[in-house]
C-alpha cells in the first residue's frame, strides 16, 4: 500500500513538473549582497518562493507568461519586476530611508499594513474575518491584549476601559470614533473602512511619544496617498447600502473621493425578533470625502471628512415592574474633519503637518411607559433614576507639527508639538524623539512628552523608552517602557475642573519570530495606575489599580498549502479601585482568559473565501452595589464562546466592460452553534431580582452583494490570504 501510494505521488509531482514552469533569480542589494528572506510572488497567483542565504530562489507555476513578480523584504521598498521561464532574473531592492531595520522597534505594537511584510493583519483580513464587520476596531479584538466585549463598545485592553484606548488618524486624535452609546449595545466606529488605510498599528502600549492621551493603548490610523486608478464601489444587503467613488485626475498628481453607507436593522429585526424592542432604527448614516493632491516633488497634502449620524428609539423589559417599559431614544451628529501634508524639505528631512475639526452633538432621553408605548411618570425611588434628559454639544480644534530628521546609519530623531482646543479646556503638548541604530543588531528608541491642561493649570512629563535586540535571523526581544496620562472624561471635568490627568506606567518584555510566512510572538507586561477617577463618595482623582499577564500569538500562511490561520491567547490579572468601586475588584469588563482562533482557506477553482472564527473567554465577574456603595452580591458570568462563519465568493458580473468589475457576494453566520452569552447583570432596586445582559439575538445573519469596478482585488485575496 506504500509503495502505491508513493508511485501515485512521484506521478503526479512528475506530471506538474513536466506541465510547470521554473521562476529563477536572485534578490540583492545595491552592493550586491543576497538578502535572504526576501519573499517572492508572481501577481495573480500563489506561486511564490522565499530567498535562500545568498539570495537565490527557485520555483514552479503551471500558469501561463507574461510573468511579473513582486518582492518586498523588511527595511527596503518593494519592488516588482518581468521574469521569463527558465531566465534567471536579477532583482536588485533600494533600501526604505525611514525604516530603522533590519531590528524593528515592535514592544506593544501590531502592525497590519500592506507594506509591511511582517505585518500582523491585512486590509483584507479585516473585511474577510468572520464577525468583524468589515471594522478595523473590531477587527483588533481578535488580537492579543483585547477583550471581547459584546454589549458596549471600544477595545478595551490590558484591564483599561474602553476609553483607554484612543484612535488617531494621520497623526491627530479622533475625539469621538463610535456613535453615541445604548445600553446594553456595541455602537459602531465611525470611520472603519480597511481600504481606506495604508496603515495600520494597534498599539496595547509603548507606543511612541508622538502621541498620547491614551491610557492603555491607541488605534494609529495612516490614510492611503494617492489611488492607483479611479474606481467605483456599490453594495446591498438587508442591513446595509454602500456606494462611492474615487476618480484619479489624468496626470496622477491628485484625486477625489466620495462614499455614503446607510445602515438600518429596522427591516431585519421583523424578520429576525431582537431584544429590546426597536422602535427607531437604529439608524445609521456615514459619509466620507477625501481629496489627495501632490505638492510639488515630495508634498502630499491629504483631506478627509467624515460625517455620521445616528437615530435610534428601544424599549425593554422594566427590572421593578412587570406593567412597564423602559424607553431609550438618542440622536447623535458628528462631523470630523482632518487636514495633512507631508513633505520633505530637505534630502534628510521630513515634515509633517496635521489639524483636525470636530462636531459632536447627542441627545439622548431615557423614560418609562406602559405596555401600549404611553409615557409615565411613576413616582418612588424605585423609578428616581430611570428618567433623564441629556443634550450635549461639543466642539474641538487640533493642530500639530512634526519634524523628523534622518541620519546615515538608520538614526533618527523627530521633535513636535500639538494643541488640542475645546469649548472647556486646551491641551497643549510638546514632544521629541530619537530612534538609534547602536548595532546591526540593536536599536533603541527614547523619547518623551510633556502635556499641559489650561484647565487644571497642571503638566506632566512622561518619558518612553524601547529596546530591540536581534537574537536571530528572524528572531528579536523587544522591551519598553513608558508614562501614559490621560484626562477624566468632559463631564467630570465640567463637574471639578481641577482634576489631573490619570496616569498609567507601562512594562513591556516580548519575543517575536517572523519566518517565512509564519509569525510566533510572545509578551509579557506589568501596568500600575497611579490616578484613576473616583466618583465616590466625591469626584477625585485618588483610584489606583494595576494590570500584569502573558499574551501569546502564532499566524501560519504556509505550512498547509491554501490555508491561513492564527491562535492569539491572553491571561490577565488585575484590580482597579476606579469609580464608585467600595474597594479594588477586578473590573467588569475583564476576564482573566482569552482565546480567539482564526482560519481561512481560500479555493482558487471556485474564487470562494471560507472563514471561521472563534472566540472564548473566561466569565467576567459582576457586581450589585447598594445606595451606599457596598457590595450586595456578586459573581462571575458564564464563559463568552461564539463561533463565527463567513462566505465570500468573487465573480465578475461584467466582464466584457471596459472596466471590468470585482463583485463578491458574501454571507455569514455570527453565533452559529447558537450558545448563550451573558455580559453582565442588570439589577433591581432591592437586589432580589437580576436579569442577564446578553445578545439582541441568538444568532446574526448577513447575506450581500458588493460590486466594485476600476481595482481589481482578486490578487490581494491571492496575496493576503494564501
Amino acid at each position: 500500500m506504500k509503495t502505491f501510494c508513493l508511485l501515485c505521488l512521484t506521478g503526479l509531482l512528475a506530471t506538474y513538473n513536466a506541465n510547470a514552469q521554473q521562476i529563477i533569480g536572485r534578490v540583492t542589494d545595491k552592493s550586491g549582497r543576497g538578502l535572504e528572506g526576501a519573499s517572492i510572488s508572481l501577481i495573480g497567483t500563489a506561486d511564490g518562493a522565499t530567498a535562500d542565504s545568498t539570495g537565490r530562489f527557485r520555483f514552479g507555476t503551471a500558469s501561463h507568461p507574461p510573468y511579473r513578480l513582486t518582492v518586498s523584504y523588511i527595511g527596503y521598498k518593494t519592488t516588482t519586476a518581468d521574469a521569463s521561464a527558465g531566465s534567471e532574473i536579477k532583482i536588485v531592492m533600494g533600501k526604505d530611508p525611514s525604516t530603522l531595520q533590519p531590528v524593528v522597534i515592535s514592544a506593544g505594537a501590531f502592525s497590519a499594513g500592506d507594506k509591511n511584510k511582517g505585518a500582523v493583519m491585512t486590509a483584507m483580513d479585516v473585511v474577510s474575518v468572520a464577525g468583524n464587520g468589515g471594522d478595523v476596531a473590531n477587527a483588533a479584538r481578535t488580537l492579543p491584549g483585547a477583550q471581547q466585549i459584546g454589549e458596549r463598545e471600544g477595545l478595551f485592553v490590558r484591564g483599561g476601559a474602553g476609553s483607554e484606548t484612543r484612535q488617531f488618524v494621520d497623526g491627530t486624535l479622533v475625539p469621538s470614533p463610535y456613535f453615541a452609546s445604548m445600553p446594553g449595545l456595541p455602537q459602531f466606529n465611525r470611520i472603519s473602512s480597511p481600504f481606506l488605510f495604508d496603515g495600520i498599528v494597534f498599539s496595547t502600549g509603548g507606543y511612541s511619544a508622538a502621541y498620547g492621551q491614551g491610557l492603555s493603548g491607541a488605534l494609529i490610523l495612516e490614510t492611503q496617498d494617492l489611488p492607483e486608478k479611479s474606481s467605483a464601489v456599490i453594495g446591498i444587503s438587508p442591513m446595509v447600502a454602500v456606494a462611492g467613488v474615487q476618480k484619479l485626475a489624468k496626470n496622477g498628481r491628485s484625486s477625489l473621493g466620495l462614499s455614503t453607507r446607510y445602515m438600518t436593522w429596522h427591516y431585519y429585526a421583523k424578520a429576525v425578533p431582537q431584544n429590546p424592542e426597536y422602535a427607531t432604527g437604529p439608524a445609521y448614516s456615514i459619509t466620507e470625502a477625501n481629496y489627495r493632491q501632490r505638492t510639488g516633488k515630495t508634498g502630499m497634502l491629504k483631506v478627509y471628512a467624515n460625517f455620521g449620524y445616528h437615530q435610534a428609539e428601544l424599549y425593554r423589559e422594566d427590572i421593578d415592574s412587570a406593567a412597564l417599559l423602559n424607553r431609550f431614544a438618542s440622536t447623535d451628529r458628528n462631523l470630523y474633519l482632518n487636514i495633512s501634508h507631508r513633505s520633505r524639505p530637505g534630502k534628510n528631512y521630513r515634515l509633517d503637518l496635521g489639524a483636525a475639526l470636530n462636531y459632536n452633538s447627542a441627545d439622548i432621553s431615557r423614560g418609562m411607559v406602559n405596555r401600549d408605548k404611553t409615557t409615565t411618570h411613576p413616582e418612588g425611588p424605585v423609578f428616581a433614576g430611570k428618567f433623564s434628559e441629556y443634550r450635549s454639544r461639543e466642539r474641538s480644534l487640533q493642530g500639530k507639527a512634526v519634524l523628523t530628521r534622518y541620519f546615515e546609519g538608520g538614526h533618527l530623531v523627530l521633535a513636535g508639538a500639538e494643541a488640542q482646543i475645546g469649548e472647556m479646556d486646551e491641551l497643549y503638548a510638546g514632544f521629541a524623539e530619537g530612534e538609534w541604530r547602536l548595532h546591526h543588531a540593536v536599536a533603541l528608541r527614547t523619547g518623551a512628552r510633556w502635556e499641559y491642561s489650561r484647565l487644571s493649570g497642571k503638566g506632566n512629563i512622561a518619558p518612553r523608552v524601547s529596546l530591540a535586540v536581534r537574537t536571530g535571523t528572524y528572531s528579536q526581544i523587544n522591551a519598553a517602557y513608558g508614562i501614559y496620562y490621560q484626562q477624566a472624561e468632559r463631564r467630570w471635568r465640567m463637574e471639578e475642573p481641577s482634576l489631573p490627568q490619570a496616569k498609567a506606567s507601562h512594562y513591556i518584555l516580548n519575543y517575536t519570530r517572523k519566518e517565512n510566512g509564519r509569525i510566533f510572538r510572545a509578551e509579557g507586561f506589568y501596568k500600575q495606575y497611579d490616578r484613576l477617577l473616583k466618583t465616590y463618595p466625591s469626584t477625585n482623582m485618588s483610584g489606583s489599580g494595576y494590570a500584569n499577564g502573558l499574551e501569546m500569538f502564532w499566524r501560519d500562511k504556509k505550512s498547509v498549502p491554501n490555508f491561513d490561520y492564527w491562535i492569539s491567547y491572553s491571561y490577565l490579572h488585575t484590580r482597579r479601585d476606579h469609580l464608585d468601586y467600595p474597594l479594588p475588584l477586578q473590573p467588569d469588563f475583564a476576564a482573566p482568559h482569552t482565546l480567539s482562533v482564526v482560519a481561512k482557506r481560500f479555493f482558487e477553482k471556485i474564487s470562494t473565501n471560507v472563514n471561521v472564527s472563534w472566540s472564548l473567554a473566561a466569565g467576567r465577574p459582576y457586581y450589585d452595589f447598594t445606595p451606599d456603595h457596598q457590595i450586595r452580591q456578586q459573581g462571575t458570568t458564564r464563559a463568552y464562546n461564539v463561533v463565527n462563519l463567513g462566505f465570500a465568493h468573487m465573480l465578475s458580473l461584467f466582464p466584457k466592460w471596459k472596466q471590468k468589475d470585482f463583485t463578491v457576494i458574501a454571507s455569514g453566520i455570527n453565533n452559529v452553534l447558537g450558545t448563550r452569552q451573558v455580559f453582565g447583570y442588570d439589577f433591581s432596586y432591592n437586589g432580589q431580582t437580576k436579569s442577564p445582559i446578553t445578545l439582541p439575538a441568538t444568532r446574526n445573519y448577513f447575506i450581500g452583494i458588493f460590486m466594485s469596478l476600476g481595482i481589481d482585488r482578486t490578487e490581494d485575496y491571492l496575496n493576503d490570504n494564501l
